[in-house]
């Protein structure tokens, strides 16, 4: 029977990671489990809580916050598991039965490199669009097979992570999952989104300031196009997300931040045109996406 090994990084999120961990005690894992905490450089006293209520979960203090792929990482360095289920700290687990269906979707599915859960509003117990990891965003549902996941709630055979080489640690925040799932299905691994797995994810912007995501989400969709994708794929990408960002620069009043994260972006894409070199997705591998539910142009 294959293991799991629950990996969550957190940042100054006491209360939301102590809900959580209250979550996962209360569901019966199975021998050879484990859950490993990834207390990013916190200074909330996040640490001290849990090693006082949760003596089982294994504890991975880092000095410095550097970022969810480092914190994923390292985590999955310390960690044993057959499989990695990865949930962002503001997420809730309600299911008894959640270990026991992320490891039959993995036993029963030899094919399977990775899925994606389905990740509701907890208010709403609706999905929100953009957490639905697949075109048809009306299909939320239906299980498919599609080429990306949501880190909030995912599993990835570790043997998978490990092909791939783990999460891209300079990207910091933002687009992290995507850029390792083109990297996966470029290698011939599957991504399935199984909604009959579910979490409820909080969406905290707690301890976030509000011209963090507009940074790192830009920079980074200019990075990762130019890593991946064909040239025109890249430069619509860059003209379409250009206009987005810099109209939600505009709306907290920051256009430095856009004019910052283009800069660093185009500053980026020397060293990404070194890895396009193995990385850029074949056109066969690009066929076969555009014939699912492939997250391509957006």
């Amino acid at each position: 029977m294959s293991t799991l090994s629950v990996v969550i990084v957190t940042h100054n999120r006491k209360e939301y990671v102590t809900a959580l961990l209250s979550d996962l005690e209360r569901i019966p894992f199975s021998p050879g489990d484990e859950i490993a905490l990834v207390d990013n450089g916190s200074t909330d006293g996040t640490a001290e809580r849990v090693k006082e209520r949760f003596p089982g979960v294994l504890l991975i203090s880092r000095s410095e916050n550097r970022g969810a792929p480092a914190g994923r990482n390292a985590g999955t360095a310390a960690t044993r598991g057959d499989i990695l289920v990865f949930l962002d700290d503001d997420t809730r687990v309600e299911d008894p039965g959640f270990p026991d269906r992320v490891r039959a979707l993995f036993q029963d599915g030899k094919e399977t490199g990775a899925v994606a859960f389905r990740i509701l509003d907890p208010s709403t117990l609706r999905s929100r669009p953009f957490e639905v990891p697949r075109r048809r965003k009306d299909l939320a549902l239906e299980p498919c097979e599609t080429s990306y996941f949501i880190s909030a709630g995912c599993a990835v055979r570790r043997s998978v992570f490990e092909a791939v080489g783990g999460m891209d640690e300079t990207l910091i925040y933002g687009f992290e999952e995507l850029d390792f799932s083109y990297r996966a299905v470029s290698r011939g691994f599957r991504i399935f989104y199984r909604p009959e797995i579910v979490v409820l994810h909080r969406l905290s912007d707690a301890g976030r300031p509000r011209w963090r995501r507009t940074y790192y989400f830009f920079r980074n969709k200019i990075w990762i196009s130019a890593r991946y994708l064909p040239w025109h794929m890249f430069l619509s990408q860059l003209a379409i997300w250009s206009g987005y960002f810099l109209r939600e620069a505009l709306s907290i009043g920051r256009p430095d931040i856009f004019l910052a994260a283009l800069a660093s972006g185009i500053a980026g894409i020397p060293r990404r045109l070194r890895l396009r070199r193995r990385d850029r997705i074949p056109r066969e591998v690009l066929l076969r996406l555009r014939g699912i539910e492939g997250r391509l142009y957006y």
